[in-house]
């Protein structure tokens, strides 16, 4: 069976709910590969990330792409940047390559959910990692948060043959 990638899963989802025309947040930077890979699908990317070193990764991956903006600051701003949207893509948990003790954070995670969901546009599109302590908080966090707002959602949970905490996909459409 050929090993196929959660972020690979997501892309393909991704890619069944934008156009060219589409304008796209990345909520969580990280080393750029989604940044890029909206960049190459759509019309403008809003890239967030908290880390300078994230931002200066995802700038040097995507340095041929012109229809992208940088903002280093949290994803609980998204809506100071920007208010014209049709998905937002969030990758939590920590920079791959970084400090592992820096990583998304619930409260922040749930506070930008909520506030995107009375902005009710596009859809939004999670990753979820449960392999570490806040990355599981994170998981039930955002499932409470779908249940309580009872907003119908798709989840995908990708199980490695090895590895117990499965990184999920949740995903909802406005």
């Amino acid at each position: 069976m050929k090993n196929i990638k959660i972020t690979d899963l997501a892309h393909k989802l991704i890619l069944e709910n934008i156009t060219k025309d589409s304008i796209m947040i990345d909520a969580t930077a990280g080393n750029g590969y989604d940044t890029l890979f909206l960049a190459e699908n759509s019309k403008q990317v809003y890239a967030f990330d908290i880390q300078e070193v994230a931002i200066k990764n995802t700038k040097e991956l995507t340095k041929n792409f012109n229809n992208i903006t940088y903002i280093h600051d949290s994803h609980e701003n998204i809506l100071k940047y920007v208010q014209t949207y049709d998905g937002v893509v969030f990758n939590l948990g920590y920079l791959p390559g970084g400090n592992k003790q820096l990583t998304t954070m619930t409260h922040t995670t749930i506070e930008t959910l909520e506030k995107l969901h009375k902005n009710a546009k596009g859809f939004i599109l999670v990753v979820a990692y449960p392999g570490h302590l806040e990355g599981l908080k994170e998981s039930v966090a955002v499932q409470s948060f779908l249940d309580k707002n009872e907003i119908k959602y798709r989840v995908i949970k990708f199980m490695h043959e090895t590895k117990n905490e499965a990184p999920y996909i949740y995903f909802w459409k406005y």
